[in-house]
């Protein structure tokens, strides 16, 4: 699990305009980068430096049968299914952009995406989809940012990862 987040370059601002500019949809992105550790401090630290943003078309569509809990969660919570509250990276999309990044000795560190009709917090559906412990990055129209790990789908909550942007803001980890 990261200690903090960086973003490197503009890659914060490519990050926010690429995710809001699809609203009322939501957006969605691969961050691609690099993990520093820093053997030194106690306790040891891991920053996951992003320096490229891959922007990504949200494919979701009604009607896509993946990660049933997902499907549940919403279906308890009588939400209507649109990509106004759902979002779906193409795994060829996220393949491409893995192979790319490991030729330039990057790594697909997590991913991103806008709730842009609420708060940049992971929903019961963002949870419920997650299948391994991963890095997302969430936006609101508000150009709030915030960034969570998220164990897997049985923990059900998510960690927020302080993030820094040559100081511009640090949220503090809460657990």
């Amino acid at each position: 699990m990261p200690s903090n987040i960086e973003f490197k370059g503009d890659s914060k601002a490519v990050l926010l305009k690429s995710l809001l500019a699809v609203a009322p949809e939501e957006g969605c992105a691969l961050l691609l980068g690099k993990i520093k550790k820093h053997e030194l401090s106690k306790p040891k630290k891991i920053v996951y430096e992003i320096s490229l943003i891959w922007p990504c078309h949200n494919i979701w569509e009604l009607g896509i049968k993946y990660l049933d809990d997902a499907n549940k969660s919403l279906n308890k919570a009588k939400i209507h299914e649109s990509k106004e509250n759902r979002f779906l990276i193409d795994p060829k999309e996220q393949l491409i952009a893995q192979k790319w990044a490991r030729a330039r000795n990057l790594l697909i560190l997590g991913h991103a995406h806008s709730h842009p009709n609420g708060v940049a917090i992971p929903s019961t559906t963002d949870l419920a989809s997650t299948t391994s412990s991963t890095l997302m990055l969430i936006a609101n129209n508000n150009e709030d940012l915030r960034a969570w790990w998220i164990k897997n789908s049985e923990s059900k909550l998510g960690i927020e990862i302080p993030w820094d942007s040559q100081h511009q803001n640090i949220y503090s980890q809460r657990s």
